[in-house]
This record gives structure tokens, C-alpha cells and sequence, in this order.
């Protein structure tokens, strides 16, 4: 029979350890519009008892009570003022405004500059709506919001048509980094940097196009993870001209670490014991 198969033992975390987990939950990725099992833009990510709406897209708000209950929700953050990005904001202020949201605490949402008062216009009526009584108003480059709990909120304009930012989240020294909409530029690449995860659009597909200049394409989102040199890169946002295989290849021939494609309802957990 020969000598018997020596068992390679179980690695058991210590009892003095524990695991830190920063998750995102994908609430949608389309664009320009939602189609019937796919919001727009909109992401949850959570660390312990802290939480983060990233973008606020047309749908995302429906979806987003799915995960979490608003009441425990800590902060809102949006990239731009394109309705993809930011089409719920009006009906997330009725939710907390008129009282179906219990709230002790005003919740901090942070935007471009002005995003609180296209909100008022769009509310507009008899009443009026100050969006400070129900929000704790942040405005990127003005009063940025820099952390909720123990989340770091890192917040960098990048390259689009308005004003638009990408955001890096740091916690535990785990991170995920969002591009938001934009074209490729260096600024993306330093605020990625070593991060864990990438989110990044892909609003483009072909590589000769104006729009180039605002969004990425499969293969500016390839280079810029590997530039970045992050641990893995997701694709959002993707062009309704291209096929999600299709981007994932193109992607890969720049990109040699894992690549996927964000689906709504699907779940990112980046953790390590410490």
C-alpha cells in the first residue's frame, strides 16, 4: 500500500482574530435608463454598522430597501447630476421628508456642487423644501464628506461633460475605489492606486469616439487597473452596444487579474483576518 498519506491539518483562524469585510452590493448598472430587472446606477457598500449609498440612479432607491432599512442608512454619496446617477435623490427626500423614515439624525449625503438645490427645484410647490432640514448637505470641493464611522471617503473630480467625481473607500485597509462616469485620465489611475477593487464604467465601446473623452471603453478600463495595479476590476456601466463578454475580453487583453461584471443584486465581499 506504501506509506500512508500524511493529512495536511486545518487552518483555523485563532480565537484572537476576527475577519474585517467591506461589501458592495450592486443595486443596478444601466444606462442612460433602467430596463425592467436592472436599475440605473446605484451601489451599497457596507463595513460593520456603516453604510454607504453610492449613486442614486433611477430605481436604486427601490432596491436598495431590499438590503438595508432606511432608517439605518448613514450616508449618500453621488457622483454627478446625470439622472442615471442621481434620478432617485427627489424620491429619496418625500422618504425622509413626510415622515415614512424615522430618523434621529439628519443623513449626510454629498454630491457636486448644487445637487441640493436641482433637488428643491424638482420638489418645488406651495411648500417650501430646504434640503438642509432633512439632509446633512456635503459639496464636493466645498465641505467634503471624509468619513462615516469607520469608512474613509476619499472623493476626486475626474474627467466627464459636468462636473463628476470618483470616490475611493478605505477601511481596515481594505478598499474599493468607484470611477463614476468619466473618460480615462491619470486622476483615476492615483486615486485607484493598489486598491482592492475597481469599479469601473465601461459607457463606450469603440475606442475612436468623442465620447471617449467622458467614458471608458473595455480597453481604458484594462490599462487603467493594471497602471492602478489593483487586486481585481469589475465592469460596470457598460455600453448598451456591448455584450458583457465582450467587454470582459477586451478588458483582459489589458488586465491580468480577475475581471467580472456587475449584476444586480450580486455581492463583492473583500475581507483578511487581522
Amino acid at each position: 500500500r506504501g506509506a500512508p498519506r500524511r493529512r495536511t491539518p486545518l487552518k483555523v483562524p485563532c480565537n484572537n482574530c476576527f475577519v474585517n469585510e467591506l461589501t458592495m452590493t450592486v443595486l443596478g448598472t444601466a444606462t442612460p435608463f433602467p430596463i425592467p430587472g436592472n436599475p440605473c446606477s446605484g451601489y451599497l457598500v457596507r463595513f460593520g454598522d456603516d453604510s454607504l449609498w453610492i449613486d442614486a440612479g433611477n430605481g436604486t432607491f427601490a432596491e436598495l430597501q431590499r438590503y438595508i432599512q432606511l432608517e439605518e442608512l448613514s450616508a449618500v454619496w453621488i457622483s454627478h447630476l446625470h439622472a442615471d446617477h442621481f434620478g432617485d435623490m427627489p424620491i429619496a427626500y418625500y422618504a425622509y421628508a413626510f415622515g415614512a423614515v424615522k430618523r434621529t439624525q439628519r443623513l449626510r449625503v454629498a454630491g457636486p456642487n448644487g445637487w441640493a438645490q436641482r433637488i428643491s427645484s424638482f420638489v418645488s410647490s406651495e411648500q417650501i423644501h430646504t434640503m438642509s432640514d432633512v439632509f446633512d448637505v456635503f459639496e464636493m470641493g466645498v465641505n467634503d464628506l471624509s468619513s462615516i464611522g469607520e469608512i474613509s471617503i476619499r472623493s476626486h473630480r475626474l474627467q466627464h461633460n459636468i462636473e463628476s467625481y470618483g470616490l475611493r473607500i478605505e477601511a481596515a485597509g481594505l478598499s474599493i475605489v468607484y470611477s463614476g462616469d468619466t473618460g480615462p485620465c491619470q486622476e483615476l489611475i492615483g486615486l485607484a492606486r493598489g486598491g482592492d477593487l475597481l469599479l469601473c464604467e465601461v459607457g463606450v465601446d469603440e475606442l475612436v469616439n468623442e465620447e471617449r473623452t467622458y467614458h471608458c471603453a473595455p480597453e481604458d478600463a484594462g490599462e487603467i487597473a493594471s497602471e492602478a495595479r489593483v487586486q481585481r476590476l469589475m465592469l460596470t456601466h457598460i455600453s448598451r452596444t456591448l455584450e458583457p463578454e465582450q467587454a470582459l475580453r477586451r478588458a483582459g487583453r489589458f488586465f491580468n487579474g480577475p475581471i467580472t461584471v456587475a449584476s444586480p443584486g450580486s455581492t463583492v465581499t473583500i475581507s483578511r483576518f487581522g
